[in-house]
């Protein structure tokens, strides 16, 4: 096992600037995107959990009694509270603007980014280590997530420092980092149930290396982390059986939502949907680096126990997703917590690759350091080029970005893979129905559950208020237009002969590709009455 170098000033003055930078774009950038399914509900879910905690902390234990806190908590009770509590409280701080409500998702992104950095620097050297934390934060979809009040980030980002912290603990034999792991576990849970999995990642690979130091393990993951669980969702004290075991039944028996899959509509898509879709959606030459890496950590696998680690969290990311009956949907959405594992990896391929190629130009870091440093600045930033050409392409619509493997956005949808999803390119309704000169028209909206968003920038003032919204397939002879995203699975008939046999009145794209689609009263006449002959 190697040992870790001491970290110094100029090293934390990097770090530093690696969180601040990241921080700062993805805040920055908060109102490029438009309100998602979820976030509506999370947002105002965290102002209430917010405010009753406001009301704890100034003493009012009025706020403990039972019906209290069934009142405060019970809505939206069947997600954890994390990245609810931590929006309510962004918001009560700097007002309830986009970029408040969507600040915590742009901290766990800038956290995760400097989690890889400093977890991989004692595998890779630092060169390799700032290179997969720069290529976890210069993924298209992972940048797009970091945007969003959804419990996706919260649980990437806490899920790859639960696996790092506990492996620190286990290698220095500390305490003091036991109880950060078991901490940042207890965050994990409090996020998402992907948590769930740590114990499954964690227990066999510290009890293959770490056996003696078997304690620390067990109580990171078993006590520590369940309380802390307990602690931070006041939900869970009253009524804990019930409750926990109501949470569990509602993601046990959750809804399976469909998807377009290789050109099928699945229920449940095939094994093989989260390999093919982590290939197809991160850029190819940070895929080629992480196998790279794969196969750096498999030939290595005796030398360093964290290298093995590595390997296995993406494993334990991505093979629960490929059970037949896991709900398969959303992109990469679900198995988000794959990428800061693969982007480390990406950093031992990198780290091979630039070592191999300074001695083949014969520069030692010790005898020419600048020299050595500035051929691995260059060869990083061509090898990082592609990921951040990719965020700027599609900005700010990076959940419908693809690689070359199957020729962009345009080349994934010929292909039968979803284009889009999540409802965020509604955002640009106002745009085209702003403009229409017909008083009070109706839009039929596919499917019928995106109308609250539309409703959402009435009340926000940003689309007019004389528009009537529909979401029945049987009205489409009595509205004005229909619009829909091009998100595949929730294609109706409808939807499908327009697409295939009308030109859209109106449309968003992206690399030519279209995202929000628009057709008259004329062509929904005409697929209909062609429908009916």
């Amino acid at each position: 096992m190697t040992n870790r170098p001491r970290i110094g000033p100029l090293e934390w003055a990097l770090i530093a600037l690696l969180f601040a930078g990241t921080l700062y774009v993805t805040a920055l950038t908060a109102n490029h995107y438009g309100p998602t399914y979820d976030e509506p509900h999370y947002a105002s879910a965290g102002i209430r959990y917010a405010d009753w905690w406001a009301r704890v902390f100034r003493a009012d234990f009025q706020a403990l009694r039972p019906d209290e806190i069934n009142s405060a908590w019970g809505l939206n009770h069947e997600h954890p509270p994390l990245q609810k509590c931590a929006s309510g409280f962004a918001q009560r701080w700097f007002g309830a603007n986009l970029t408040a409500i969507r600040l915590p998702s742009a901290l766990w992104f800038a956290l995760a980014t400097c989690a890889i950095y400093l977890f991989t620097r004692g595998i890779w050297g630092r060169r390799g280590a700032l290179f997969g934390a720069l290529a976890f934060a210069l993924l298209p979809r992972i940048f797009a997530h970091a945007h969003f009040v959804a419990l996706d980030m919260p649980i990437t980002a806490w899920f790859f420092i639960t696996a790092a912290l506990t492996a620190e603990a286990l290698r220095r034999n500390s305490w003091r980092w036991t109880i950060l792991a078991g901490i940042a576990f207890g965050l994990a849970l409090m996020s998402k149930l992907n948590a769930f999995f740590l114990p499954i990642l964690l227990l066999p690979w510290g009890l293959l290396y770490y056996r003696r130091r078997w304690l620390k393990l067990v109580a990171a993951l078993v006590f520590i982390g369940p309380a802390v669980f307990v602690l931070g969702w006041p939900w869970l004290w009253v009524d804990f059986v019930g409750h926990l075991k109501e949470y569990l039944a509602f993601h046990f028996g959750h809804a399976a939502y469909n998807v377009w899959y290789l050109g099928e509509l699945h229920q449940y898509a095939p094994w093989h949907y989260p390999f093919v879709l982590t290939a197809v959606t991160t850029p190819t030459l940070v895929l080629a680096l992480s196998l790279l890496g794969m196969q750096r950590v498999w030939a290595r696998r005796r030398a360093d126990p964290h290298m093995m680690l590595l390997l296995l969290g993406l494993a334990v990311a991505l093979l629960p997703n490929a059970l037949p009956t896991s709900p398969k949907y959303n992109g990469v959405r679900l198995f988000l917590p794959a990428f800061p594992f693969l982007a480390a990896l990406a950093g031992g391929g990198f780290a091979w690759l630039q070592a191999h190629l300074s001695a083949a130009l014969k520069l030692s870091p010790s005898q020419k350091p600048a020299l050595s440093g500035l051929v691995a600045a260059v060869l990083g930033a061509a090898l990082l080029l592609p990921g951040l050409s990719g965020i700027a392409r599609t900005h700010p619509y990076q959940l419908a970005y693809h690689n070359l493997l199957v020729g962009g956005p345009e080349g994934a949808r010929q292909r039968g893979l979803e284009t889009i999803y999540w409802g965020q390119v509604f955002q640009e309704a106002p745009s085209f129905l702003n403009q229409v000169e017909r008083p009070a028209p109706r839009v039929l909206l596919i499917p019928k559950g995106v109308i609250y968003l539309l409703e959402f920038q009435q009340q926000a003032g940003s689309l007019r208020s004389d528009l009537e919204f529909t979401g029945d397939a049987a009205e489409a002879r009595e509205v004005d237009y229909v619009m829909f995203q091009a998100m595949q699975s929730d294609y109706t008939d409808l939807a499908w002969s327009l697409v295939s046999e009308q030109e859209p009145v109106w449309m968003v794209t992206v690399e030519k590709t279209p995202l929000l689609l628009a057709y008259d009263r004329e062509a929904v006449f005409e697929v209909l009455s062609e429908a009916a002959r």
